[in-house]
């Protein structure tokens, strides 16, 4: 799924799709029409051609992402299997962004985690899903972030199985506040 090809942008909208909608039914009369049945794939998948779309399908049958079956009435119905949800899984914590509100609530988010030796892999994963998320190193495993984020956190610990090793705090007030602002080019308190 890695890559920015046309077609592995197809895989992903469609994989991403099918797990929001459980499954989807294809009608067997007119291939046109299929972009149609799959809105809920997104409105890119309306600009593509059927024979793409249905190329894709069976790419990802073949790598057991997907099951399909036809149906009495010629329908074909695509489930995505326990791979494929996974793999949704990874897509939605590779896109996880902070959005960034207009203006700051001068709080702090801080991370602070103690995970063990035999989830070095794990830990590895989550300090450069943090720094990919905009945080910023105050101490080892003590990290700072601006926005509010708690939603965002609770998805990454939950997807590398850490929760109980991370914890996640807000305050108001830091010693050195301006040496955190200027991590994060905001405007330093007079």
């Amino acid at each position: 799924m890695a890559g920015q090809t046309q077609t592995g942008s197809i895989a992903r909208t469609i994989l991403k799709g099918i797990a929001i909608t459980g499954m989807v039914l294809i009608a067997a009369s007119s291939p046109y029409g299929a972009p149609r049945l799959l809105q809920a794939l997104g409105k890119e998948l309306e600009r593509r051609k059927w024979r793409q779309v249905q190329k894709v399908l069976h790419d990802l049958k073949k790598r057991k992402l997907v099951r399909m079956k036809f149906l009495g009435d010629g329908a074909l119905e695509v489930r995505i299997t326990k791979k494929g949800d996974g793999i949704v899984r990874k897509i939605k914590i590779d896109e996880l962004a902070i959005p960034q509100p207009n203006h700051w609530d001068e709080r702090w988010r801080v991370m602070i985690f103690d995970i063990p030796n035999h989830k070095h892999k794990y830990r590895l994963a989550f300090i450069q899903k943090l720094k990919n998320l905009g945080f910023r190193m105050i101490q080892k495993s003590v990290w700072v972030h601006p926005y509010p984020c708690d939603e965002e956190i609770m998805i990454v610990r939950k997807f590398y199985g850490i929760e109980p090793y991370v914890t996640y705090l807000e305050t108001a007030h830091v010693e050195d506040e301006n040496v955190w602002r200027e991590k994060f080019d905001l405007p330093f308190r007079k």
